[in-house]
């Protein structure tokens, strides 16, 4: 056991001045001519316990000093990390992602079940999800709250937003969501199958944004080669915007590959503010209070009524 405010323990020596005025200055006792005829008789017990009493005051003084310095039990196990790193993924939903990718499973179911495992492979890390096709939308902002993530994973379609492929309001929208982020580290995780193809936000000019807000792109290609369904992407400019910012462009044609490129980047992207280590106290004060309050009622109480009439 350790405590919060030591020096509050000082109060505890308070006790020896009131224990020192109970004791001196107890009611004196009645001056009788003669003691003959009463040495046989011996206090009752509420005589004694009147006497007495008030040194309960003594234990509920160090009691309540003792509850006063924070007395706390520490879990010498017990880690708490520092500030994690704070990932936005935007996910393209247009319709080519409904191309095959396996041999009966599409580029956006895929995509669901790599991005829920990546997820779970984190670890005190914020994460939020953007979905992108013409338009971009935010699903989650960034949370450590990894199982209403999953929901948000499980139930992303093509379809719910207008078709088209807009890179950089994807970009965009996960800068937009990191900004703010007090994280030593912040990544957006992009993942397409198709070439920006939008007159909106370029991904040139969203990319200089990520570099001023010190922000790194990691990009994803999803290709199916010899498979209909969207064109290809542009590698080149992938590569490009994710160097720019320090980040790295990836490419998959497999399930495996794609599962692959999530497990590199989180590798890459491990909390680079380490951890720093405290103990994680329980605080017994509570226990030290109710004792010290019950001596002291208590005092009250019998004064009140079993010991009036002595003290009347």
């Amino acid at each position: 056991m350790s405590f919060a405010e030591p020096a509050a323990l000082l109060l505890a020596l308070l006790a020896v001045p009131v224990g020192w005025v109970v004791l001196r200055f107890r009611p004196a006792g009645v001056e009788l001519p003669s003691l003959a005829g009463l040495r046989a008789l011996r206090p009752g017990p509420r005589v004694r316990l009147a006497r007495f009493l008030p040194l309960v005051r003594i234990p509920a003084i160090v009691l309540l000093a003792i509850a006063a310095a924070g007395p706390r039990v520490g879990d010498a196990n017990a880690v708490i990390p520092a500030d994690g790193i704070d990932i936005a993924l935007a996910i393209d939903t247009s319709s080519s992602m409904d191309a095959l990718l396996a041999s009966s499973r599409t580029r956006i179911a895929v995509t669901r079940d790599v991005v829920r495992e990546f997820i779970r492979g984190r670890e005190n890390d914020r994460i939020g999800v953007v979905a992108f096709a013409s338009t971009s939308v935010a699903l989650s902002p960034p949370t450590l709250d990894y199982r209403a993530l999953d929901t948000v994973i499980a139930d992303l379609e093509t379809g719910f937003l207008p078709d088209g492929t807009a890179i950089g309001l994807g970009i965009s929208e996960g800068l937009n969501m990191l900004r703010d982020s007090p994280a030593a580290s912040r990544a957006v995780i992009l993942l397409t199958d198709g070439q920006h193809n939008e007159p909106s936000l370029s991904p040139e000019d969203a990319t200089d944004l990520a570099i001023a807000l010190r922000i790194r792109l990691y990009t994803i290609g999803v290709v199916t080669p010899g498979r209909g369904g969207g064109a290809e992407v542009d590698a080149a400019l992938l590569t490009e915007i994710a160097e720019r910012t320090g980040g790295r462009y990836f490419e998959a044609d497999t399930p495996e590959e794609l599962a692959a490129v999530y497990e590199e980047i989180g590798s890459l992207e491990k909390s680079s503010v380490g951890r720093e280590r405290f103990e994680r106290f329980t605080y017994l004060a509570p226990w030290f209070v109710i004792p010290a309050a019950a001596l002291l009622l208590g005092e009250i109480a019998l004064r009140g009524s079993w010991l009036r009439r002595l003290s009347a």
